[in-house]
């Protein structure tokens, strides 16, 4: 969890003794774990989460390995060129770019989320002008965590691009194009969804 927010809490609700069947009452905040940032999360005005196309969430998708970055490395547009360089496939226009840098091996540990590399502004503003209509990273927080303006969330959100954070299990994909499939809840008014996002190879 990025540390402006709580923990999610699960609580058992019903039992089947006094209820005759389960359930379980969620406590969480909209961006917890693997989810979308809608550009109403920075931008005012912008858009919410129900307000996005679902079409914009199933997309082919790329993986831009940025891996070998030393902890608090801002992520440059030189390091996305020579990232893109190793795609089998041209970046589209509204296709999903995932930025790998490797920083889920730090998973559960202060680092992960105080030392991760971030995306700078200028990264982000590329990303935009290659036409990327999603961008997610695996890091909890695109941005550099040192940086307060938070550029690459403004840059991206702006654009009307959404975020995904905390990408998991990127290593499974390759530089190979694939079907990205992460649909938010449909939350009225919501500046995010947690997802299960998926990698159709």
């Amino acid at each position: 969890m990025f540390p402006a927010y709580p923990p999610p809490a699960f609580t058992q609700w019903t039992t089947r003794e006094v209820h005759g069947f389960l359930a379980e009452s969620l406590f969480l905040i909209s961006h917890t774990g693997t989810h979308v940032d809608a550009p109403s999360h920075f931008e005012p005005g912008g858009k919410t989460i129900d307000e996005i196309p679902l079409d914009g969430f199933v997309t082919p998708g790329h993986v831009l390995d940025v891996r070998g970055l030393r902890a608090k490395t801002l992520i440059t547009p030189d390091h996305l060129r020579k990232a893109r360089r190793r795609l089998t496939a041209k970046i589209q226009a509204g296709e999903a770019v995932l930025v790998w840098t490797g920083w889920e091996r730090k998973l559960g540990t202060p680092a992960y989320l105080t030392d991760h590399p971030g995306l700078s502004g200028a990264g982000a503003k590329l990303l935009l002008e290659w036409g990327a209509g999603l961008v997610g990273i695996d890091t909890a927080n695109i941005d550099h965590p040192d940086d307060p303006k938070y550029p690459a969330h403004h840059t991206l959100l702006r654009g009307n691009t959404p975020i995904l954070e905390n990408v998991v299990n990127l290593v499974e994909i390759g530089p190979a194009p694939f079907i990205l499939v992460a649909l938010p809840l449909r939350l009225e008014g919501a500046t995010g969804s947690p997802i299960r996002l998926v990698a159709l190879l």
